[in-house]
Parts: structure tokens; C-alpha cells; sequence
């Protein structure tokens, strides 16, 4: 996480701010982080700092929620905040966040940064990595970058969105009526005179559909699935292009989308596979495939290989080159998922290095402390200050 995964001073406010456990925003706090923020250059860049390490947080709603103080910095901090946000260090992070965002929060960041481009960075020549970046994601997608509309056209694009809102309204408020008064049947709505549309609603939800696993997961987080190669998994949402959504006998889950296939037909068996005997009684027999797993040697020959083939064409290439290639895009999915696992690990060792300075930090500040807290009391029960114990008395002499 680079710089924004060190601890700063405004972490304990922007926890609050962001913390899941807030049904609302608490704009009073949000306010008052603001007026920190855009204090200083310094001040900046630790508010920053704090509110990209709770983006980066696995809940979603505390995602959320900084996703809105994010917001409430760049529009009240002033360009000193503006210029620590148009940064490569932000650029960076803002794309690592959005590629393992869930895709509501990933709509949300993706919406902050379209508004910040089109607005408070957008005239000025300083602060051009933030339009740059918007440009650059919506080309990666597809999407057209739009340009602002005049007044009218605002105006019409207000119109419609109240009037798309007005209608969605009214559909849960007729969808709450109908769950209100179920026994109401159809004649009743028929005559009777409503305000609202009716809304016809599935009771049933699509069924799950069936992959099979090529390769083995294991999960690393707590809402992610483990299957095994060749296990069923029914999958429950794949909207993610990347992450799926499944259960299977061990529970539900998240999943990588290229570990499964749709295609459920069961391997061959051995007897099936195994060829014939041969008119002399003999049999041919094949070494058993190996399973797939990451082979830095086999990478290392590709690359060789790959260094040593001749563009010109003029000397024939080796025979294995193909095969190598061949062997090695196939272990892209483990290589992809090896990465993943280990940039959680360094997330989490990032974490708790953040959490051991500031115990480190707590533990000096209580050990400066002058006196320990008893000696304070001394005066009130008799005992005058001594280097004795202040419940001890006056140590007896041996005899002589």
C-alpha cells in the first residue's frame, strides 16, 4: 500500500467517521476532519493517508463510508488537499482499490472520480493526473468519457432523473402495500382507485448454476469458498467478471472465475482410456499427466528459448518451444492467484506493523510518565512520602 499504509494522526477520528458500525454519516465529525485536513500541507497528506487505509478495509460498508469523507475532503479542503490527491501514489492505490472492490463500492469510487474530474480538477493544469486517470479507466472499460453538459441539458438530465426517482418510489411503495394486504386479490386492485403503478414481482430467485473446478482454491478470507479439481460448485451470482459467487458441501462463498468451467461432463475413465492389447499380447502403456502446478524451471526454458528464436525466421525454432508456451500460459491462473494471496499477505503484515508502532508508541508514552498513580493517595492516608512501601511499618531490628 505503499505510503498509505502507514498509521497517521487522524486515524482515530477517521475510524470513527468510518466505522460499520455508523447507520449514518456523521457529517459533524466529517466537518471537522475537513477543517484539520485543509489546515496544512502536512495535515493533508495525513488525512489522506488515514482515509485510503479504510478504502482499503474488507467491509464494505466502512468502503463506503470513506468513500464519502474522500469525498467531503476534495470538496471542502481546498488545492492543498487537491494537490496530495492528483498524485502517482494516489493514481496507484485508487487503481488497486477499484480492481478488488465489490462492484457496488467499485460503481461508487468509479462515480467520486468522474465527479472530481468534471469538476474541482478539472481547469487546472496541476491537478491533470485526476482527469487523466478517469479518461484511462473509462477507455480500459469501454465507456465513453462524457463532457459536461450545458445549462439546458442539466436541466433535462435533472428532469428525468426526478422523474425516474418519482417512479421508483412508487414502485415500493405499491410492491409495501402488496406485502401489507396480501389476502387483496386481483378484483380488488382492479376497481379500486391507487395512486401508484402495479408492480408484478419473481417470488423465486434464478436457480444457481453448475461449474466444474479445474484447479484446487483454497481460501484465504473468511468469505471465500474451497473447493477442490473436479468438485461441482453452484454458482449463485457471477455479475464480477472475476470473483464469483457459489456454495458447494463445504459452505458459501467467493471464487476465482477462471479456476471453473461450464462444462460438468466427467473425466474418462481409466479402463476407457487405456488402448487395446496388441496381437503379440502386449500393451502400450502412457505416463499418467502430471497435475498442473507453478514450474519456475519450465518458465525459465520458455524464456530461454523464446530469447534464443530467430525473428528472421531463417533458423527453425525448437521443437519444445511450443509445448513450453503452451505449459506455461496454462499455469497463468495459479500465477494469478499465487500473487493474490501473497499481496494479502503483505496487506496484512502492512497492518499489523501500523498496529505494533502505535503499541510501540503507547507503551513509551506510559512508561514516561513521573510517578505511578499511588503516590498521589500517600498524603490523604498518613503516610509521608519515603522510599519505603506506604503500607509497610518500621522494619524490626535482629538482637544483638
Amino acid at each position: 500500500m505503499g505510503i498509505f499504509g502507514t498509521s497517521s494522526p487522524f486515524d482515530a477520528d477517521v475510524e470513527r467517521a468510518t466505522s460499520e458500525n455508523n447507520t449514518s454519516e456523521e457529517w459533524g465529525l466529517i466537518l471537522e476532519i475537513c477543517d484539520r485536513a485543509g489546515a496544512s500541507a502536512t495535515n493533508s497528506r495525513d488525512c489522506l493517508r488515514a482515509v485510503m487505509r479504510r478504502l482499503a478495509h474488507p467491509d464494505p460498508h466502512v468502503q463506503v463510508h470513506a468513500a464519502t469523507l474522500l469525498d467531503a475532503c476534495v470538496s471542502n479542503c481546498g488545492k492543498i488537499f487537491h494537490l496530495e490527491v492528483a498524485s502517482r501514489e494516489f493514481e496507484m492505490e485508487y487503481r488497486r482499490l477499484l480492481s478488488r472492490a465489490q462492484p457496488a463500492v467499485a460503481q461508487k469510487l468509479r462515480a467520486l472520480l468522474r465527479k472530481w474530474a468534471e469538476g474541482e480538477f478539472r481547469n487546472d493544469s496541476q491537478l491533470d493526473l485526476i482527469p487523466s486517470l478517469h479518461t484511462k479507466l473509462c477507455a480500459e472499460i469501454g465507456e465513453k468519457t462524457v463532457t459536461v453538459p450545458s445549462t439546458d441539458t442539466q436541466q433535462s438530465a435533472k428532469d428525468v432523473a426526478a422523474q425516474r426517482e418519482q417512479e421508483e418510489l412508487a414502485r415500493a411503495i405499491a410492491l409495501s402495500l402488496r406485502e401489507a394486504n396480501p389476502t387483496a386479490g386481483p378484483a380488488n386492485t382492479s376497481t379500486s382507485k391507487t395512486l401508484y403503478p402495479r408492480v408484478e414481482t419473481t417470488s423465486e430467485p434464478p436457480p444457481a448454476r453448475k461449474v466444474r473446478a479445474l484447479y484446487d482454491f483454497e481460501a484465504a478470507e473468511d468469505n471465500e469458498l474451497t473447493f477442490v479439481a473436479g468438485e461441482i460448485v453452484h454458482v449463485t451470482d457471477s455479475t464480477d467478471p472475476n470473483w464469483w459467487k457459489g456454495y458447494n458441501e463445504r459452505g458459501e462463498g467467493l471464487f476465482p472465475a477462471n479456476f471453473v468451467t461450464s462444462d460438468l461432463s466427467e473425466p474418462a475413465p481409466e479402463s476407457e482410456t487405456r488402448p487395446p492389447a496388441t496381437s503379440s499380447g502386449k500393451t502400450v502403456q502412457f505416463a499418467p499427466e502430471t497435475p498442473l502446478r507453478i514450474d519456475e524451471s519450465c518458465m525459465d526454458d520458455a524464456l530461454a528459448l523464446l530469447h534464443e528464436a530467430d525473428p528472421t525466421g531463417e533458423t527453425p525454432d525448437d521443437a519444445r518451444q511450443s509445448e513450453l508456451e503452451a505449459r506455461v500460459y496454462a499455469m497463468g491462473p495459479l500465477v494469478d492467484a499465487a500473487l493474490e494471496k501473497a499481496d494479502r499477505r503483505h496487506a496484512r503484515l502492512t497492518q499489523l506493523s501500523a498496529d505494533l508502532v502505535d503499541a510501540l508508541n503507547l507503551y513509551h508514552e506510559l512508561m514516561r510518565e513521573p510517578k505511578p498513580m499511588y503516590q498521589q493517595y500517600m498524603p490523604m492516608m498518613g503516610v509521608p512520602p519515603g522510599p519505603s512501601h506506604p503500607h509497610m511499618g518500621p522494619q524490626p531490628q535482629p538482637p544483638r
